[in-house]
Order: structure tokens, then sequence, then C-alpha cells
């Protein structure tokens, strides 16, 4: 008699916790091949890494005390300190941070100064910022006054920002959405003219509901957070024209996923493993497969496009800093289906490597890993409980909520100690 086939594991309910902490772990440390061409983005990629340190929980890969976060235990103190003194080492005189020194190094012998052809960016201030409060700064060598003129200088006629001052490229959401969240951190709206920011991201709307990242184009669930988030920061969401329009765009973002595409080189086995299974096995996979799309239901960016994880934190994000201003008696679990999207996302695990992925059978990676478990945290909020040990999201600046809190009082000290010394040196 032949012995039957082992089983199958089922798919994952769970959170890989000690996988993802591995996975976000070997990011931060080494930059992998297939990020190199992103290489002037590195902050951002370091930001995606250590944020998902900081919403994971330690008790899974430490004997430390349970309440404390991954990044508080998983980073050496030196190590803490390396990422520290990189961070620092980006910010230029013009104010902004770049996003790593690597093309500076390479410019070393140039004639044309390398920061003429690497400079500030704000997308990478931004999470510049947000990583010196994940690593517990004090902000003490922050340059506050030449990061504000810095924003204010990123400001374009229409009111948009741009990414550094003379890009090429328009500005849009995102770096709109950048420059108010480092003013709302720095609590200095001085450089920043709020109304005329807002008048663009108000033309970025469109007749759907969601905003566009340019006026003009479609609706997206990306330029629709930032442009809620920005709103929020400055204290404006009572001023959004059409607030239950918009919240129905959001909600009909969560749709069920389509079903899965036959086995490729993404899957998480190879051709010969899978052959080693059996044609029966397959087939009860088969099975499972379209269980779980009946089971789940993530969110899509834009109409009549297909389940992608991050856009799970890009609407859900939105809701909870919308609904609050629309009727602080809607819930996200009372309007969308948070459970399901768990379904969906915890489905999206790489169940060996650890990480996220935009969908299920696909190879991970850092911003997929930490907007998937940004949502999940969110989720879980609206779920009234933490059942995945994930530490709560401030939705705005996008950290836990410890931390954003952790830096308000920081940057105030910080502030407080930078008049001090003005007013010694006076």
């Amino acid at each position: 008699m032949a012995a039957p086939a082992p089983a199958r594991p089922a798919p994952s309910d769970a959170l890989l916790v000690k996988h993802h902490v591995l996975f976000a772990l070997r990011n931060a440390r080494y930059l992998p091949t297939p990020y190199q061409p992103e290489d002037s983005s590195r902050m951002t990629l370091a930001y995606f890494c250590l944020a998902a340190l900081a919403l994971l929980p330690s008790a899974p890969v430490s004997t430390h005390d349970p309440q404390l976060a991954a990044i508080d235990v998983m980073l050496k103190p030196q190590q803490r300190q390396g990422f520290l003194d990189w961070v620092y080492d980006q910010q230029l005189p013009q104010g902004g941070f770049r996003g790593s020194d690597s093309l500076a190094a390479a410019l070393a012998d140039s004639a044309r100064a390398p920061n003429d052809l690497d400079p500030p960016h704000l997308i990478q201030t931004y999470t510049a910022l947000v990583i010196l409060g994940l690593l517990d700064d004090d902000y003490a060598r922050l340059r506050r006054q030449d990061l504000a003129h810095f924003i204010g200088a990123c400001q374009n006629p229409d009111g948009s920002f741009s990414h550094f001052p003379g890009c090429a490229e328009p500005g849009d959401p995102r770096s709109t959405y950048s420059a108010f969240a480092v003013a709302s951190m720095l609590d200095d709206w001085t450089t920043v003219n709020v109304d005329s920011a807002l008048d663009f991201l108000n033309s970025c709307r469109r007749y759907e509901g969601g905003f566009s990242q340019r006026p003009g184009l479609e609706a997206n669930a990306g330029p629709t957070y930032c442009a809620i988030a920005s709103f929020s920061l400055a204290g404006r969401l009572a001023s959004l024209d059409r607030p239950e329009q918009l919240l129905r765009w959001l909600v009909s973002r969560q749709v069920r996923p389509p079903p899965r595409p036959p086995r490729s080189e993404t899957s998480y086995e190879s051709d010969e493993e899978a052959d080693e299974r059996g044609r029966e096995e397959e087939e009860e996979e088969d099975e499972e497969d379209g269980r779980r799309v009946e089971d789940s239901a993530g969110f899509q960016g834009r109409a009549n496009k297909p389940t992608d994880a991050c856009y799970s934190f890009w609407n859900t994000a939105a809701l909870t800093l919308l609904l609050p201003a629309i009727d602080p008696t809607l819930t996200l679990s009372s309007i969308v289906d948070p459970a399901l999207d768990r379904t969906w996302l915890l489905d999206c695990q790489h169940p060996k490597f650890g990480g996220i992925a935009r969908e299920p059978g696909a190879l991970p990676d850092v911003m997929h890993t930490y907007l998937s478990l940004a949502a999940l945290s969110l989720g879980d909020s609206a779920g009234g409980g933490a059942t995945l040990g994930l530490r709560e999201l401030d939705a705005a600046w996008n950290v836990p909520r410890e931390v954003a809190r952790r830096m308000r009082d920081r940057l105030r000290r910080s502030e407080s100690a930078s008049r001090e010394g003005d007013g010694a040196q006076i």
C-alpha cells in the first residue's frame, strides 16, 4: 500500500511575525540587487524596513519585554547609531535630505558640485524625519530653519510642491503631502502657502470623487490618501467639498481579487517541487484558491483594476482620517470589511522568506510589506482588538502612534533648545 501523500499546509490565517521581522531586518542591513536602480530613494526604502520593525511585535524573535516592538530589540546600539549618522549625512546645506550619498561619492572628483546633480528631495526628507523618530533620536542635529526654508522653496506658483526647487517634474499630491507632513512635524507653517496648496489639491479632484496625480487624470487611491492627509494635517478636513461622494468612492474600492493565474516563475515553489506534489494535490490547491477568493476582498487603486496589497493602506488610511470629519459615529468596520481585507493580505505573505507581496504568489518587496502591515494595523484597530499584535498606526504621519507622540515631544524640545541657543548668541 502506497504511503499517503504529505498533507499540504492550510492557507495562512495568522501573521508570520518572525518571518517579516527577519525580512525587514535583512533588507535594512543590505540593499538587495533588485533595489539598486532605486538607490537614489534609499532613504524611503530604509523607512519601509524600519517602520515595519516598529509595527511588528518582538515576542516571536526575542525573550525581552513582549511589550517592546521588534525595532527596540533587533537593532544593536551601533547599528542604530550607524543609521542615525547616515541619515544626518544626507541633510544638505539647502536644508532638505537626499535619498542616498552614492551619487555624491561617484561625483566627488567632478568639476560640478555633487549637490547640483543629487539635490535634497521632499519625499526623502519626510521619510528621513520619520526614520529619526523611529530610532528615538532627539533631533538635536536637525537644522530646522534651513529645512523650513527648503519646504517653502519647493512650492510652485500653482500651489503644488515639486520634489526639489527647479525640478522639471510638475508638483503632485505626493510631494505636497510630504511638505505638509514635514511642516506639521516641525510645527512651522511659516514658509508654506496652505490655501494655495489646498487649491491645487482641489484641482486634482475628479468627478467620481477621488483625487488624481495631476488635474485631469484618473482618480487614484494613492493621491487620494495624500490629499486627505494633507487636509487633515492642515486642520482643514471640514472644508473638503462633497465629502460623501469621496467616501462613496473610497468604499467602492474594496473588491474581490481576481482568480489566480496559473503557476509561473514567481510561484513559491519550483516546477520540480510542484511536479512532486502530483496532479491530485494541484487540484486541491485550485479548489482552495477558489475558496480564498470568495472569502477575501482587498482594495484596488482605480476602478476596474485588480486588487493590490498596497492599496489596502492608501484606502483604509484615507477612510480612517476622513470618517471623523463626516460622521463621528461611523467606523472603518461599519463601511468596509477589514476582516476580508485581512484574509487577502495574509494570503499575500511569503511563507518561506517573509515579506508581503502585491498579490498572492508574487515576490515580496519592502514597500508592499510595510504598507500591508500598516493596513493590517488600521484594520486591527477598527475591529476593536489587537488580534495580530501590531502597534497602532497614526494614519496621518504613517508611523506607529507611540512613535508619533515621541516625535512631537522631541521636536518641540529641540525647537525650544534651538531658540534658547539663538537667544544666547544674541
